[in-house]
């Protein structure tokens, strides 16, 4: 399963997920586009039984700016305030 539609036609909801997000993306993306992408792959892959997982590796070639925003994007996304 190649890309995102093939994951969640694939894996969703079938076994637990540790998507790597896409670092080739990281250096040469704005940070909003690092939200989109992140927020993308959240509201594709997310179910709320579980079984989802984020991962983010930065290489040295991302610049500080965009580690912020992969950090931001990951909080805000992952753990949204409570009731």
């Amino acid at each position: 399963a190649n890309g995102l539609e093939g994951l969640v036609r694939v894996a969703k909801g079938k076994v637990a997920l540790n998507q790597d997000l896409d670092r080739q993306l990281f250096p040469f993306a704005t940070p909003s586009e690092i939200e989109d992408h992140i927020g993308e792959v959240y509201e594709a892959l997310y179910m709320p039984e579980g079984g989802l997982m984020l991962y983010a590796e930065c290489e040295p070639d991302v610049p500080l700016e965009n580690i912020d925003a992969i950090c931001t994007a990951l909080e805000k996304t992952c753990n949204p305030p409570g009731p």
